[in-house]
């Protein structure tokens, strides 16, 4: 059963990630396109402004619509053979890949909306550590009474209290540091944009997946 829900887990993990790539949501997350091989667009053109040099190039012309989908296809009639090439996406974020942008400027809109996320994400483990505290000492005190003349059961306690206390930390090391260099960043301490792959890349991710190998341990 453990099994199944794992990999379950990690099916729904996968098609949330690939959501990005379905054309008819493509416009919440790709932020512009840049064509290296086109002199009609310089550097990387956002929606607006491809509206806008397509009504240039086609002269007048009726409601386009804010689709890339609907851009892409005029976009073929402005190039050779209609074979577009060079073309990059930027999506929303500080990469060439789909990823929320936490560290962004401390005078920049979007540094509530982060730093609500981030702050809320820190309670919640904050929360979730001391309850864990709390439960672990009334078991314990507990599961003695109740098992002491049964070795296999105080041994399964044991098993189960430190299965719990790894995934408990490997979350409060990820996401606090995580939220501490956010910190960092948002003060203006020092720079810590460089760390932002890192951690979004290969730390958070890491802990989810520790979590069910915690798990399944023997």
């Amino acid at each position: 059963a453990m099994s199944v829900t794992v990999l379950v887990i990690f099916s729904l993990a996968f098609l949330v990630s690939i959501i990005p790539t379905y054309r008819y949501v493509e416009s919440f997350f790709v932020q512009s396109v840049k064509y290296d091989d086109n002199p009609l667009f310089v550097g990387s053109v956002d929606m607006e402004h491809h509206v806008s040099i397509i009504r240039a190039y086609y002269g007048r012309m009726a409601k386009i619509g804010n689709s890339w989908e609907t851009i892409d296809n005029l976009v073929q009639g402005m190039f050779i053979n209609g074979h577009v090439v060079g073309k990059r996406i930027g999506f929303y974020g500080s990469n060439g890949f789909c990823l929320f942008n936490f560290f962004v400027e401390r005078d920049s809109p979007q540094i509530w909306v982060s730093g609500s996320v981030l702050v809320g994400n820190v309670i919640c483990v904050t929360i979730i550590t001391l309850s864990y505290a709390s439960v672990n000492a009334r078991t314990k005190k507990s599961s003695n009474l109740a098992g002491q003349h049964n070795k296999a059961l105080i041994a399964k306690n044991k098993t189960l209290h430190r299965k719990l206390s790894c995934i408990i930390a490997t979350d409060v090391i990820s996401w606090v540091s995580f939220f501490l260099v956010w910190l960092i960043h948002t003060l203006e301490l020092f720079a810590t944009s460089s760390w932002y792959s890192f951690f979004s890349i290969i730390i958070l991710p890491a802990n989810s997946i520790i979590n069910p190998l915690i798990i399944l341990e023997d």
